[in-house]
């Protein structure tokens, strides 16, 4: 077992151990009647009675005339996960992914969602935090723990939620502290992924309540521990490089056993080592402060350091020659169907994991480039460092409450990636390293007249703070056989070979790493109102708007081109108009006096803004009025139908990654509008739950990611991403949650989705793609859970949970590109749980994906270079242990 694999197993049998003497020392209670649903477990014997607040106001979920799921804590500890990624699966139309090389979340609700991480971009879903709002979708991959219930809402939620919530809202509640009550939990969990590189997986949570004043002061910490060991592979190894390159015949060179330069290293295979490993530990603690009857503090501090591995991608570049049924968009700007694969890396040598015949999509493979320091280093992987500060105080008299909430996030990060899944030093090593500051400002008030009128309204600012910078070396471009005249050699004879009868290559593309950077300021201010009137005791009228102001001011520094100075060799100096500019104006060596990356800032560039060719400062700004009607209706006691209309957007803005004047432009905003109808109903004695919901919903100014060919004035050719305005779509959908309890122990949960979602127009490049299929928009979502409890004489209960949860295939790609499909897959986990009569103690068995399945979860085609794509996990089996005092 490796050193890791040693410190998950003691981390989580060491907590387990210390849970297990602590009721030693917390009162004795005498054996207790078998509930019939503890607080930390599904409710079998009853259907709960979930009280939401994602609407501004609490109220019970049922009532709320929205499709909403509300998640409670023991269906997220079902599925033995602690990520977002968790909820997935626990709601209808929900499709939520990772981006292949990052923690980051792809997809989002309804067809919506990008497949990228551009951190000057809003996702089309909000994730509120305990009602801080995070809009990235890097920042949006957080750890859950210790949280109260998920609520989902689906569909557009510009009154309720603002901007950036056209796909909908995930609201997470974490649990508060109680006063006059000492208590605490302790869990901890151990197991494995079932693969070739599969290793130990290892959590550990504590919280803990501690009353310090009766009803006037309690405080609440909650920590933790996340790691394991991954289940990808480095032992990918190249396909033909370099023993046979491809490309070289269009050169006129050999492309059997090419005469490479012996200062190139051909190493092509990595250590074998596993990849993908989490390292995590978050903590929050909480100050609950009640002085009055009145007036209310809370307090939420929260931590996170993540030191996790780099996150693979698996190289899935198609063959060469091999038809692309989807669309590539040429050098020069044209899309064409059906073409056949000319993907750079297989003509390079490093054809895709389908191509070689390897059927193990856990076989990748990452460099081991670290040329020092902290700044770009892959072998330290990913560096995250989360401090936030949230206070919500509330005033309360008679029928009105007040609440002003306060909050601040200071968020590090450096993500560093091998993004081609391949060894060789380096084909694209990147490190993407981002400091962000937020803050949010909320004053709100709402109503609980006992009359027919009720309302809740509110005034809101954000700040947002954004600079990014990157590092990187292509060493793309270094394998690519250059002229004796650029290389500034004299000429002998061949001018792609160099006076040793070796091919001529640039290996400063692999040695002297570029940089770019941008840098976004933000602030938005918004106003809003949402009010209900009962027209009947039974008939019911909601309206509601809000008014949002967003400017940005966008800062770009990227590509080569800046004057040259004494660190420009001669190689690199190209006069322009009569003016001597850098070819590579914007790498570590132009700094001169001996520095190198390893003295490089992993947040400040070492160059002036004057040495890079595009160095701009944009400035733009959007409004919009969203708002919803809603008409619901009291049918009998126990159901409610409704009929609302609701808009959306998502800011225009600007692409960080742009590399020229023109593609650095501002975007337009995304807008859409949703018509739906639904019913929320109990049947048969309150055994019986049924949410059922239609939907059709228009997008227009739809904001599209692509990854282009860019031809900077010299002649180098890399690639860029893009936003732009692509069109419109329509989307018709149903979606049904279900719940039955026939008896005092036995529960089932059943959800299905069906979306069928089209373009309307989608012009790119004047070409009609409008036949194209919206990507996150699989056709069926379907799941179905069966809880059985069943007592065990005096020693306990064993709780009996099974699920199955099957997704069809969707396209995560906007140009449908071959293997960057989102895969169909049936997902079958399945846990039993011992727990004594107190509660007290918990074991769990569990098996996740029983089946097997493997299956994509993410997928980046980039611009005729490479396609990467990200895997789900495989099976998986452990156990969890826990103790409550």
């Amino acid at each position: 077992m490796s050193a890791s694999s040693r410190r998950a197993l003691c981390a989580s049998i060491a907590l387990a151990i210390a849970g297990a003497w602590s009721p030693v020392f917390a009162q004795s209670d005498a054996p207790a009647a078998l509930p019939s649903a503890a607080p930390d477990r599904a409710s079998v014997g009853s259907l709960e009675s979930v009280t939401v607040s994602g609407t501004k106001r609490d109220e019970l979920a049922q009532d709320v005339p929205i499709a909403l799921s509300a998640i409670s804590a023991s269906q997220l500890a079902n599925t033995f996960r602690t990520d977002i990624l968790a909820v997935s699966d626990l709601s209808p139309g929900v499709q939520l992914g990772q981006v292949p090389g990052f923690r980051a979340v792809a997809g989002g609700i309804r067809g919506t969602g990008q497949n990228g991480i551009l951190t000057t971009q809003d996702s089309s879903v909000v994730l509120l935090l305990d009602d801080f709002a995070l809009t990235s979708v890097q920042s949006q991959f957080v750890e859950m723990f210790d949280v109260d219930r998920v609520e989902i809402y689906r569909g557009p939620q510009g009154t309720l939620f603002g901007k950036s919530a056209t796909g909908g809202a995930i609201s997470i509640v974490t649990k508060r502290p109680e006063m006059n009550e000492f208590s605490g939990a302790i869990e901890g969990q151990i197991g494995k992924f079932d693969s070739k590189g599969g290793g130990m997986i290892g959590k550990g949570k504590l919280a803990l309540n501690i009353p310090v004043v009766d009803d006037k002061l309690a405080f609440r910490f909650t920590a933790l521990y996340d790691y394991d060991d991954g289940f990808f592979r480095n032992d990918k190894a190249a396909s033909a490089f370099p023993d046979n390159i491809p490309i070289y015949s269009l050169y006129g060179l050999p492309t059997a056993n090419p005469p490479l330069p012996p200062e190139l290293n051909t190493a092509k295979k990595g250590g074998g080592e596993r990849l993908n490993g989490t390292d995590t530990f978050a903590s929050k603690f909480k100050v609950l402060f009640t002085p009055t009857d009145h007036y209310e503090a809370y307090f939420i501090f929260e931590f996170l350091r993540d030191r996790s591995e780099a996150v693979p991608g698996v190289n899935e570049t198609p063959a060469l020659g091999q038809i692309d049924s989807g669309v590539t968009r040429l050098s020069n700007g044209t899309f064409v169907r059906n073409n056949p694969s000319v993907f750079t890396l297989a003509r390079l040598g490093f054809d895709g994991i389908h191509t070689t015949g390897q059927t193990d999509v856990y076989s990748t493979g990452t460099t081991n480039n670290c040329p020092g320091g902290s700044a770009f280093c892959q072998t330290k992987g990913h560096r995250v460092s989360v401090e936030a500060y949230n206070l919500q105080q509330q005033l309360t008299y008679d029928s009105f409450n007040l609440k002003l909430i306060t909050a601040y996030r200071h968020t590090t990060e450096i993500l560093p990636d091998t993004y081609t899944g391949e060894a060789f030093l380096s084909l694209f090593d990147s490190s993407r390293n981002t400091t962000r500051n937020s803050v949010q400002v909320e004053l709100r008030g709402s109503t609980t007249f006992d009359g027919p009128f009720n309302f809740v309204s509110g005034l809101v600012y954000t700040y947002d703070k954004t600079d990014m910078l990157a590092y990187s070396t292509v060493g793309l471009s270094s394998l690519l056989p250059q002229t004796d005249t650029a290389l500034g050699n004299p000429a002998n004879g061949n001018p792609f070979l160099d006076d040793r009868g070796f091919i001529n290559l640039n290996l400063d593309y692999i040695n002297d790493p570029t940089m770019t950077g941008a840098r976004q300021k933000r602030n938005t201010y918004a106003i809003y109102a949402d009010g209900h009137y009962d027209i009947t005791d039974r008939l019911r009228f909601t309206l509601g708007g809000r008014y949002t102001f967003d400017e940005k001011t966008f800062f770009r520094r990227a590509n080569a081109g800046g004057p040259c100075t004494a660190n420009t060799p001669a190689r690199d100096q190209v006069t322009v108009g009569g003016v001597c500019l850098d070819k590579r104006s914007n790498t570590i060596s132009r700094v001169g006096g001996g520095f190198t990356i390893a003295d490089a800032d992993p947040h400040n560039l070492p160059l002036p803004d004057s040495a890079f060719g595009i160095n701009n400062t944009f400035h733009d700004n959007w409004d919009k009025l969203t708002w919803r009607a809603v008409l619901d209706y009291q049918a009998w006691d126990d159901a409610m139908v409704y009929a609302s209309y609701s808009t959306g957007f998502i800011p225009g803005g600007f692409t960080e990654t742009c590399s020229s004047i023109t593609t650095c432009a501002p975007y337009e905003s995304e807008t859409n509008w949703n018509a739906e109808t639904g019913i929320k109903a109990r049947f048969f004695d309150q055994t019986l739950q049924t949410n059922l919901s239609f939907y059709y919903t228009r997008y227009s100014n739809l904001v599209r990611s692509q990854v282009v060919p860019f031809t900077d004035p010299f002649g180098l050719t890399t690639q860029e991403t893009t936003n732009i305005n692509a069109g419109k779509s329509r989307n018709l959908g149903v979606e049904l949650e279900a719940t039955w309890v026939p008896t005092n122990d036995l529960r089932f949960d059943f959800t299905v989705g069906f979306m069928d979602h089209k373009y309307l127009e989608f012009m790119l490049g004047g070409q009609d793609l409008s036949d194209l299929s919206v990507p996150f928009s699989p056709r069926w979502k379907v799941s179905a859970g069966v809880t059985y409890d069943m007592l065990v004489g005096n020693a306990g209960t064993l709780t009996w949970n099974t699920s199955v949860n099957y997704t069809s295939e969707s396209e995560s790609s906007v140009f449908n590109s071959l293997y960057t499909q989102y895969s169909d897959r049936t997902l079958w986990d399945a846990s039993v749980t011992w727990r004594d009569l107190n509660e007290r103690y918990r074991v769990t068995a569990y098996v996740k994906n029983i089946l097997d399945e493997r299956y994509r979860t993410g997928a980046n085609s980039v611009a005729g270079l490479w396609n990467f794509t990200m895997w789900g996990r495989p099976r998986e089996f452990g156990a969890e242990f826990g103790v409550k005092f």
